[in-house]
């Protein structure tokens, strides 16, 4: 594996946002959810640099020669009822054209050294089942929560948007 000489990982700037949501949507389209990202630019300075505290960080890899940000990590803190302060790790992305190069390595690390450093005791994150990355977390040290303890990751949307369970009809994964 060739590394990429000038990396450069950094705390993202309000400006990096454009470059930040074209990656959004690259990491949405691989994940063959092309329609999933609703938030803008804006949305983005706004949340992240706007607000106090800030509702995510996000570290960006880049390379200062070609003044292109090739990746980005964003992840926001979260606290453990068993074991205190953590963070969650939402997306580490690397352009195509830069993989297998160190970069990913480089920014799962720096994030990884902000949870320690902000004396988190555990970094979570999702990925999906069919995801190649699944090998790389594992080289990490990484633990399949799945797998190993047999958790299940739900989520709730605003009742406007969620599809309305028919009275008497139990969804299959809440028997």
């Amino acid at each position: 594996m060739e590394r990429v000489k000038d990396l450069v990982i950094r705390k993202a700037t309000k400006d990096d946002m454009g470059a930040v949501a074209g990656m959004i949507q690259e990491l949405a389209d691989f994940e063959k959810m092309s329609n999933g990202p609703q938030l803008t630019v804006k949305d983005l300075q706004r949340d992240g640099f706007e607000k106090e505290p800030p509702a995510f960080s996000c570290l960006v890899a880049e390379l200062p020669s070609k003044h292109r940000v090739i990746g980005y990590a964003l992840y926001f803190p979260t606290y453990s009822t068993w074991r205190g302060a953590s963070m969650m790790l939402e997306d580490l992305y690397v352009r195509p054209t830069e993989r297998k190069q160190g970069v990913g390595d480089k920014l799962f690390e720096a994030v990884a050294e902000e949870a320690w450093g902000a004396g988190c005791s555990r970094l979570d994150f999702h990925v999906l089942e069919w995801n190649p990355a699944r090998s790389f977390y594992r080289r990490k040290g990484a633990l399949d929560l799945t797998a190993a303890e047999g958790w299940c990751y739900y989520r709730l949307l605003p009742s406007a948007e969620r599809a309305p369970v028919p009275a008497g009809n139990e969804r299959e994964d809440s028997k």
